[in-house]
């Protein structure tokens, strides 16, 4: 009877080694704020990477013969640079082959250093053009850029909206500096008038601000930057009695911030998304109903970290390993099927090529895309 038990042991080791051995193990790094303000963006952008976690091993997504194991490793950068910089060791020292992150621009291009060096991709939605131009071959962006979303909100202002008198605002970030400055240079060659201001959101006085766009007439204010300062002169210009149409770019654009503005951005309310929506294509409807059953609606982000990590895994997949140094060259030159964005590649910089960017109008307090003010 021992010796049965003991065949029946060595058996069953066997057949765990030799399903072992036809496995790989695929570790991928999501980092983003998952504590703060900016919270709710990290949270989409995690559970959107954990449907297309759970879809690859489901589907048993296969690397050169053998199943792909993959496991995500969440870590939450603060949206603070120096955060980032210690939350990008973390995953490094974790042994990720990849990592999609970060969401603010000035946290990815801290980082991107510390991948670079360890020769990890880093695909991100951060949006300042730097971050792909600071010769950092693992570098890569999954959506358009500041220059192509503020120029589409340069002319959604001047064109569109046909504003006769523009307030430009940011809150002296890395991302809101850079739209901001996008957005004038496109009003500018529009010949609209356009005033600016800088603003610290733990220091500002944005009743007094809404007086100055008051006393300017502006009929239009484009903020650059996120929630926290965002949210707050938003209020102060309606308690103003301010009617002017508010344009924000894709750090505001998701129904967080519309319940957080608590009514006043219910109209006269513009904000655009540097990605496509999953209803354009009928993958991404499937995504919608995936995401919902797991974790109720999906946030502007979830879509592309969901796109993203089906990338990294087409790379490895086509370049027949995870290991970064034999499949960074092929996520530079491949083409992949996005199930929501569609066919992506990247450019030598580490760009989308022909990035979307939509255009999105609160109407009732829901995030309507528009595509006749394309």
């Amino acid at each position: 009877m021992k010796q049965l038990q003991h065949f029946v042991v060595l058996v069953v080791a066997l057949l765990f080694l030799n399903a072992c051995s036809r496995q790989v193990s695929v570790k991928i790094g999501v980092v983003a704020p998952m504590s703060g303000p900016l919270a709710q963006y990290g949270k989409d952008i995690a559970n959107g990477a954990q449907v297309a976690i759970d879809e690859l091993n489901a589907e048993y997504f296969s690397i050169r013969g053998k199943r792909g194991n993959f496991e995500l490793v969440v870590e939450d950068d603060k949206a603070s640079p120096d955060e980032g910089k210690a939350a990008a060791q973390r995953l490094i020292d974790a042994g990720v082959v990849a990592v999609f992150g970060h969401f603010n621009s000035g946290v990815s291009i801290a980082a991107a250093p510390l991948y670079a060096a360890a020769g990890i991709p880093q695909l991100s939605v951060s949006t300042n053009p730097k971050y792909t131009r600071m010769g950092l071959k693992t570098a890569f962006r999954i959506t358009a850029d500041d220059i192509q979303q503020g120029a589409t909100l340069g002319r959604l202002i001047s064109e569109k909206l046909r504003a006769k008198s523009l307030y430009i605002v940011d809150d002296r970030t890395t991302f809101g500096l850079g739209i901001a400055e996008e957005v004038d240079r496109t009003v500018k060659a529009k010949n609209l008038k356009a005033s600016r201001e800088s603003v610290d959101p733990k220091a500002a006085d944005y009743a007094a601000l809404a007086q100055k766009i008051n006393d300017a007439r502006a009929d239009a204010v484009f903020f650059g930057g996120d929630e926290a300062a965002g949210v707050p002169l938003l209020k102060a210009l309606r308690k103003s009695g301010s009617t002017a149409k508010f344009v924000v770019a894709d750090a505001m654009c998701d129904g967080s911030t519309i319940k957080a503005s608590e009514g006043n951005a219910n109209s006269n309310y513009y904000c655009t998304i540097a990605g496509v929506p999953p209803s354009w294509l009928s993958s991404g409807i499937a995504f919608m109903d995936l995401y919902k059953a797991k974790f109720g609606a999906p946030g502007a982000y979830s879509t592309l970290s969901y796109d993203g990590v089906h990338i990294l895994a087409q790379a490895m997949q086509q370049a027949g390993s995870v290991e970064p140094k034999e499949y960074l060259s092929t996520l530079t030159k491949g083409s992949f099927s996005g199930k929501i964005q569609g066919s992506i590649e990247f450019d030598e910089k580490g760009d989308i090529k022909d990035g979307t960017v939509v255009i999105y109008q609160s109407i009732g307090g829901q995030l309507v895309e528009q595509r006749n003010l394309l």
